[in-house]
């Protein structure tokens, strides 16, 4: 889930997209969980009522990064990799205020 977490940096954000040529952020973390076996629903919010929160402290790379409307997958040190919008496509980025993380 990591490696293809990283390997879609770069690609653009597609309102549905699931990939391959781009993605929205539920989109990306659906396709991105399924490469480890769990299957996710195409929905921010169905994705974040599926996960219990946990503290920041407690996040491992692969956890969810969960914000209003939107999802993403923590990387460790304070880093995750989202969809985030038409602007950015997918980045790895510092998680931001607002977020907090999840764990399937």
């Amino acid at each position: 889930m990591i490696a293809f977490a990283r390997s879609q940096v770069g690609k653009r954000y597609v309102r549905g997209g699931e990939g391959p040529g781009g993605f929205d952020c539920s989109g990306f973390t659906r396709r991105a969980y399924a490469r480890a076996g769990l299957r996710l629903p195409h929905s921010s919010g169905a994705q974040a009522r599926r996960a219990r929160t946990i503290t920041r402290s407690q996040a491992r790379p692969g956890d969810l990064v969960v914000g209003p409307g939107h999802v993403g997958i923590y990387m460790g040190r304070g880093m995750m990799i989202d969809a985030g919008n038409h602007r950015t496509g997918v980045v790895y980025r510092k998680l931001y205020r607002g977020l907090r993380v999840a764990r399937l």
